[in-house]
């Protein structure tokens, strides 16, 4: 397989609008907040958890620049369909281990967007010996796609934790 291709991002990445329709979710893990940080910015753990029950991420469908500035491109492929999702942004902050935020939006497989672009937060916090995860993503253009990817991130989440708790 070949490396995706990457695609071009603006110096500046287009900023999301502050109004809009948000996601927020909080998840209690088991594991230190450094682990959890780690699975959200080591390339060899992301492909462990990222996307949803019936989707894997295949290590040659990544690519992460992992420091402020940097690049991230995955795709997630439907294991009985064989359907592909792609998606891509920049790392906007990296304070290991307590926050991380990143742009986020669809792509064709060349790149080219296919959908407008989201913030996504990630804050950390010791919580009853493990880590307290607030999530945040947005602005959607309309409820129906936050509850579409909040649906997906549930899912998603639900594998970071069974990720974690294999890890410990």
């Amino acid at each position: 397989m070949n490396s995706p291709k990457q695609p071009e991002y603006p110096e500046q990445p287009e900023r999301p609008a502050r109004r809009g329709v948000y996601l927020q979710m909080v998840r209690d893990l088991r594991a230190q907040p450094d682990a959890v940080y780690g699975a959200w910015t080591d390339l060899t753990h992301v492909t462990d958890w990222w996307g949803p029950e019936g989707f894997i991420v295949p290590a040659d469908r990544v690519h992460m620049e992992n420091r402020e500035g940097g690049t991230y491109r995955a795709c997630m492929v439907n294991t009985i369909t064989g359907d592909e999702l792609w998606w891509g942004g920049i790392f906007e902050r990296l304070d290991p281990p307590e926050h991380l935020s990143m742009t986020q939006r669809w792509e064709q497989p060349d790149g080219t967007p296919a959908s407008s672009t989201t913030l996504m937060t990630v804050d950390l916090e010791p919580h009853d010996g493990g880590t307290q995860m607030s999530f945040a993503q947005g602005p959607f253009p309309s409820a129906k796609e936050r509850d579409s990817h909040e649906t997906g991130w549930n899912s998603s989440f639900s594998r970071l934790a069974a990720f974690l708790a294999r890890r410990s």
